[in-house]
């Protein structure tokens, strides 16, 4: 359920497009914000209805997605929806840089410490290619945008972006083990119940 709930924005925004390019071609970059937003919103509904807490990143993505989708439709320029994904991605990168840049530490640590162990240069690392991959996607699907059509654009947003995003998060996974340590509460729990035990015994 949580996976599909990841999607659905997707899902809206594949929807939306198909149903515009069986009613109306012309007009389907149209139909797929509609459904981006749809999507988003619906999302966002469930989410508060099972009263779980929404991850912050799923959150931006969400809003932007509305806010750009928005303006795609108010301005009548399917130009705005397009450059999301530049701009969502360009703006990670950044920020994932800048946070490694003024705190003298990493997002990625902050974020999946509490999961895993591992050396701060290797951090440093994994920081470094969520910076590069945000990048190269940002710089991609503005190519793809100025020099391809809609339709391939839609492609490469509903199909070649998750593909490649699954790669790398799958990527990470595997340096994230072969670098790291995962940390298992039972055990933080059981060295936390004996130091308790030794200090009752002092």
């Amino acid at each position: 359920m949580q996976a599909l709930l990841e999607f659905l924005p997707l899902l809206g925004l594949g929807g939306g497009y198909l149903l515009g390019k069986s009613i109306n071609p012309d007009e389907a970059m149209y139909y797929l914000s509609y459904g981006a937003i749809i999507g988003t919103l619906l999302q966002f509904a469930i989410f508060r209805i099972r009263q779980e807490k929404m991850q912050k990143m799923t959150l931006i993505t969400g809003w932007l997605l509305i806010i750009f989708a928005t303006l795609t439709v108010v301005l009548r320029n399917p130009l705005f929806v397009e450059l999301k994904p530049t701009v969502l991605s360009w703006a990670f990168a950044l920020f994932f840089w800048g946070y490694a840049f003024f705190t003298k530490t990493t997002l990625l640590e902050k974020m999946m410490g509490e999961q895993f162990q591992m050396p701060a240069k290797n951090w440093l690392t994994l920081n470094w290619f969520w910076v590069i991959f945000n990048v190269i996607i940002g710089v991609t699907n503005l190519a793809v945008v100025v020099m391809m059509s809609e339709d391939a654009w839609a492609t490469f947003k509903l199909a070649v972006l998750p593909i490649a995003s699954l790669v790398f998060v799958a990527g990470q996974t595997v340096y994230l083990f072969k670098y790291g340590k995962m940390v298992h509460k039972e055990t933080d729990k059981n060295m936390t119940d004996n130091a308790k035990n030794d200090q009752r015994e002092m």
